[in-house]
């Protein structure tokens, strides 16, 4: 079989959210030349020998809980200029194609099912998706809004620990985009010591975060003690919905507080590192933008 006919699979929890409907219309809008690959550093020549698999190999499915088809979130995004206009009536049959591969996830409410029964479920999905289309591989990338932190005294897996452990069940790669946690479980450490299997992610880094991966370390290199940390998130895509729950919005700015103390040695103190998540206010739309972010230190 040729590199050219090599198909990969990429698994997306999380599949009907705004990052994977932005992801999967993108990937079909470079493959068919909609648009250029701006940004993907994939695509860059330092990688054109490689061997990654090429942008019009890969097969998209998912789970997730909610039911808005993909087109139909598509053009949301649209309208709210996440996506460029038009593009979701451009790559309409793919993105058709990759929600009728998207299975119902969980656990939903009221689902009396075990965790071992819902790891069972999720992984038969993802290796049914494997057989159905031939896939040489399938990479797990979680996606989904961040949740709340794991209690003490809680006697269930979370979510992402329970599509993660389906991965590894089902022999796929998986990567946590969220800073939810995962595979970074105790319950998880033996199957991820056996898996064999490659595993990363503790968060994509994308916006307030990634920029705070960025200055950090420049403070550190130029001896610079940080006394103070502030970031403003303006938020879009169904972000303000997702971080209006507390415990949510907690798990997330520990996530962001993480990458300060990895890098600093220790985080600003607590009362003086602060986040702040605002709707951005177009001149005719409200709250529906991309998501953008600023951060600033005091040093």
């Amino acid at each position: 079989m040729t590199a050219q006919a090599v198909r990969t699979g990429v698994w997306f929890i999380g599949a009907r959210g705004s990052v994977a409907t932005t992801a999967t219309a993108g990937c079909a809008a470079i493959a068919a030349g909609l648009h250029p690959a701006t940004g993907m550093v994939t695509e860059t020549s330092p990688f054109a020998a490689s061997g990654l698999p090429p942008l019009h190999s890969l097969v998209f499915g998912g789970h997730d809980t909610v039911d808005c088809p993909l087109p139909k979130r598509a053009e949301a995004l649209a309208a709210g200029e996440v996506l460029p206009y038009g593009l979701p009536s451009a790559v309409r049959a793919e993105l058709t194609a990759a929600d009728a591969e998207i299975r119902t996830g969980g656990p939903l409410p009221g689902d009396t099912r075990t965790d071992e029964q819902l790891i069972t479920a999720f992984a038969a999905d993802l290796t049914d998706f494997a057989g159905r289309h031939g896939l040489a591989r399938t990479v797990v990338i979680n996606v989904a809004s961040t949740e709340p932190l794991p209690q003490d005294g809680d006697d269930r897996l979370p979510a992402s620990s329970l599509y993660a452990a389906a991965a590894l069940r089902a022999g796929c790669p998986y990567v946590n985009f969220t800073p939810s946690t995962g595979l970074r479980t105790p319950a998880l450490q033996d199957a991820v010591d056996s898996c064999g299997l490659p595993h990363a992610g503790r968060d994509g880094k994308t916006g307030q975060t990634l920029l705070r991966s960025v200055l950090a370390p420049m403070f550190v290199q130029r001896a610079l003690p940080v006394r103070a940390w502030s970031g403003t998130n303006l938020l879009g895509g169904g972000d303000g919905a997702a971080l209006a729950d507390p415990a949510a919005a907690a798990a997330k700015n520990a996530g962001k507080e993480r990458v300060l103390a990895d890098t600093l040695g220790t985080a600003p103190r607590a009362r003086c590192t602060s986040t702040t998540y605002r709707r951005w206010a177009t001149g005719r739309r409200r709250g529906t933008t991309s998501p953008s972010t600023a951060s600033s230190a005091r040093a």
